[in-house]
């Protein structure tokens, strides 16, 4: 029994220590260090931590800016399909025709898919809601001569269906340009030919290219307009 007494002793005068200002200075470090350090033994110090989420914050933007390429760079691939596409369909339609879709409105098709021009989405509004079809390259400059030859030799579909909307949410517009055309303030003119037109949606807000990748599409030869309005014109055929 007073072995045991003097254990207790031991050990109580071992906790406390034999002086009150001693006791004081050590609750008073060890709640330093518990400020200074998260987790006892070997954790993370607030500055390790810190230094942690840094890095993880680099190589989140890291990936998230090169998932935004990939995605940017397999929008353009989408619309240089639709370009082939439209390039080896508007071929098909001549050998059978000897002469090229008309011009229409943005977002219709200008048959390729169906005989005569039509809005596959029947979403176009406003001045876009008529196809707006110009036939003066045919024969008699008038579609009733066209529409002869359509009606014996259209043996279609060219085309397995009409792209509806672009990579960026815009709608494609088929133009058929007879004469040069100035665009904007391009100081180069678009020489005679048929282009196929990465646009804005109907409303002309949404569905723009970023200029960013307008930019970069006209660098590589890819849009063959100067100007940068948040859209593109592809080239498919030259026209003498």
């Amino acid at each position: 029994m007073a072995i045991t007494t003097a254990w207790k002793a031991v050990t109580f005068t071992g906790l406390v220590g034999s002086s009150p200002t001693s006791s004081a200075s050590k609750i008073m470090k060890r709640s330093f260090l518990q400020e200074k350090f998260i987790f006892s033994g070997n954790g993370f110090t607030i500055i390790e931590l810190i230094v942690v989420i840094a890095i993880i914050a680099v190589l989140s933007g890291i990936v998230i800016s090169n998932v935004s390429r990939v995605k940017e760079k397999a929008n353009v691939s989408g619309a240089g399909a639709v370009q082939r596409q439209m390039t080896k369909a508007i071929e098909m339609y001549y050998m059978d025709m000897n002469f090229y879709p008309p011009d229409v409105n943005r977002g219709w098709d200008p048959g390729l898919v169906q005989k005569y021009p039509w809005n596959p989405d029947g979403r176009a509004s406003g001045s876009y809601s008529t196809s707006g079809e110009d036939w003066t390259h045919c024969p008699d400059g008038t579609r009733n001569s066209c529409q002869v030859i359509i009606e014996e030799n259209w043996h279609g579909p060219y085309l397995s269906s009409w792209p509806v909307l672009t990579p960026w949410g815009g709608t494609y517009d088929y133009n058929y340009w007879a004469v040069e055309v100035q665009r904007g303030n391009c100081p180069l003119s678009l020489a005679p030919g048929i282009y196929i037109g990465a646009e804005k949606y109907y409303n002309d807000i949404s569905g723009s290219i970023p200029e960013s990748i307008e930019l970069e599409m006209q660098r590589y030869g890819f849009e063959v307009d100067c100007i940068t309005n948040g859209e593109a014109q592809m080239l498919l055929k030259l026209l003498p």
